[in-house]
């Protein structure tokens, strides 16, 4: 097993973000400001547990998409389970980036301005014309980044699959080009305990993960779930992922279980949509691995007479579904990831 990156003695005695701080052996939590609303302000709520022994700063994010419900859930569970005692270093949770997507209930962006946190992320808050970067969803991500991500050594993203989505258990990290600290994004992967993993090269992705990876902070993003589901078993991929990365970071004691079975995928993804309008059936599940020309799925009209079989461009892990049967022309229907093996 790969020794994680030693973390330099930074002083344990205090960790502050923002107006939150806890002293070491202590658990805070409360409410950051990260913009304002023509009445009222956008808070984000965080935990801070802090160790009583030097060790890594883990960051752990939750509701980036805020109707992802099982990332949000196991970060609950987190803040609870996890004492100071039992820790060496920081765990900082972040239980939902994403509060306006949170309180509207609405799929995939912010509602205020019509933006998906994770593809703009770290955010451009200054605003380089009248229309463009610049709106309250660049600010929010921006303050993240900014104040509590950079305050971190490591990175974990909690999804869960959105509203009209089904996803099985995939992990994706992005390196940092840093041999050492990628010896702790490999790990991380492989220690989230996912049933599909996908290593990423260091790039300008405009998400958590490559934000992360520019940073120089090894990272991993979990997802698992979807529908707007909350089920034990979901929340709990979420939490064992961050449990078990914690204990090859030596955060916690015990050794970290290794994965029984895992498929790692490349990052050739291929997005199925309808071409035609109408109700759609898919005949494959979330997870399964799917043969070149296999049929997949169907959009029927309201008779039940077939206007479109949709079959899968090539062989691969079928990553997502948006499940909803009712389509226009153009709607998302399938994601397939190539398997590397």
């Amino acid at each position: 097993m790969a020794q994680p990156q030693r973390i330099s003695g930074e002083d344990q005695t205090v960790f502050k973000i923002g107006t939150i701080e806890a002293n070491e052996g202590k658990k805070t939590t409360g409410y950051i400001k990260v913009a304002e609303l023509p009445i009222g302000e956008v808070v984000v709520p965080l935990t801070i547990i802090n160790g009583t022994q030097n060790g890594p700063k883990l960051l752990v994010e939750a509701g980036i998409h805020g109707t992802e419900y099982p990332g949000i859930k196991a970060a609950q569970v987190l803040a609870q389970e996890i004492k100071p005692s039992q820790l060496k270093g920081t765990l900082i949770i972040l239980h939902c980036a994403n509060v306006p997507m949170y309180n509207a209930k609405t799929a995939f962006v912010n509602p205020i301005d019509d933006i998906n946190f994770n593809r703009i992320f770290p955010g451009q808050p200054t605003f380089t014309g009248f229309y463009g970067p610049g709106s309250i969803s660049h600010h929010i991500t921006d303050y993240i980044y900014e104040n509590i991500m950079k305050k971190a050594t490591h990175f974990i993203d909690l999804h869960g699959g959105d509203l009209p989505e089904l996803c099985p258990c995939f992990a994706v990290s992005t390196k940092t080009g840093d041999e050492n600290k990628d010896k702790d994004t490999e790990a991380m992967l492989k220690y989230s305990l996912a049933d599909f993993v996908t290593l990423r090269p260091p790039n300008q992705a405009l998400t958590t993960t490559g934000a992360a990876s520019r940073a120089q902070i090894p990272n991993m993003l979990i997802e698992s779930g979807g529908g707007g589901l909350l089920s034990v078993e979901n929340t709990g991929r979420h939490v064992n992922a961050v449990i078990n990365v914690m204990k090859y970071l030596k955060m916690l004691e015990g050794k970290p279980t290794e994965p029984k079975t895992q498929r790692r995928l490349t990052e050739l993804a291929v997005g199925i949509r309808a071409k035609r309008g109408g109700f759609f059936t898919y005949m494959v599940n979330a997870g399964d691995v799917v043969k070149e020309g296999q049929l997949i799925g169907q959009i029927t009209n309201p008779f039940g007479e077939v206007l479109e079989d949709i079959k899968a461009p090539m062989r691969g892990a079928v990553n997502i579904i948006n499940f909803l049967s009712a389509k226009n022309t153009g709607d998302p229907l399938f994601s397939i990831v190539e398997l590397a093996n």
